[in-house]
């Protein structure tokens, strides 16, 4: 009796489970299993017979020079992003949890950034940036930082960066809720008490503050490094990828080489070394959040 009960059970629980396991096959594996099956094949539009490689473009991708500029891109874009959303979110968050008139307006402020879509926030970002009406050359010229307009999104050497200060005024509000949360559940006593053994503010951060704290900074710094690595917008619609392959990383790349230039297979190629560096950080995030579930 038991036995049959227990398979019912689990039978009930199949069928709950069925449509969302049906769903990811769909929306995940399909496309990872027919992008590695396009990534063995050359096609393109003016050869609409794929033909078989097998891991040939792997090779001829890992052979190219255009294949390590873009994944220094991605490194630069998602190191020196990650890095300084953090210590702005960090910084935010430390200031704002303080009590002080008019913070509750400033906390609404602070996260406009991060709920603007990344298409409108590329566009008003292209305005600031434009080299005759721009106000942030206007700005700059005005106190003497620089002596003539510069082009920003069209120098090679200034372009990623100028990308990388919109991803970062971007996304650090989010980093900003995150610390925030995590600051508002420090044990209070435990600062009182270093206070009374008479540590100063940096003694308390530092010893009492980061430890309970740092599950929350480890999660947030893996998904924003997995978001930033794989986001596309901010880069497509201020550069495009250029000027060259100046700001190219891995998805505008990608786009680049499937739907500009039709050549599917090399661009699945690229999408699945992609898939492995993203999985990387995926696993690392999983190992974590199970970490905090078995503290919890």
């Amino acid at each position: 009796m038991q036995g049959n009960r227990s398979k019912g059970d689990a039978t009930t629980a199949l069928f709950f489970v069925m449509p969302t396991m049906i769903l990811v096959c769909v929306l995940v594996f399909f496309p990872i299993v027919k992008a590695f099956i396009d990534s063995l094949y050359k096609s393109s539009l003016i050869l609409p017979q794929p033909v078989f490689m097998g891991l040939g473009n792997y090779g001829k991708v890992l052979k190219s020079e255009i294949f390590w500029q873009v994944l220094w891109h991605s490194f630069v874009w998602t190191l020196v992003v990650i890095f300084f959303q953090f210590l702005l979110g960090l910084g935010s968050a430390f200031l704002l949890n303080r009590d002080f008139p008019g913070r509750n307006i400033i906390r609404g402020l602070i996260i406009l950034p991060w709920i603007i879509p990344g298409v409108i926030a590329g566009m008003l970002w292209n305005l600031l940036y434009d080299p005759q009406l721009g106000m942030l050359n206007r700005f700059l010229y005005d106190l003497n930082i620089i002596q003539r307009y510069v082009t920003w999104l069209a120098d090679e050497k200034l372009a990623l960066f100028a990308v990388i200060f919109v991803a970062i005024w971007k996304g650090f509000p989010f980093s900003a809720l995150m610390y925030m949360a995590a600051l508002q559940g420090v044990n209070q006593e435990l600062l009182d008490a270093a206070t009374i053994d008479g540590a100063g503010r940096w003694g308390q951060f530092y010893y009492v503050i980061v430890p309970q704290i740092s599950p929350v900074i480890r999660i947030t710094l893996l998904l924003t490094a997995i978001w930033t690595f794989n986001y596309f917008e901010i880069i497509y619609i201020m550069t495009n990828g250029g000027p060259g392959n100046a700001t190219h990383i891995f998805p505008t790349y990608i786009y680049n080489v499937s739907f500009r230039q039709f050549r599917f297979g090399l661009a699945s190629t690229y999408a699945i070394i992609t898939f492995v560096i993203l999985l990387v950080f995926s696993l690392m995030y999983m190992r974590e959040l199970d970490k905090r579930e078995l503290l919890d």
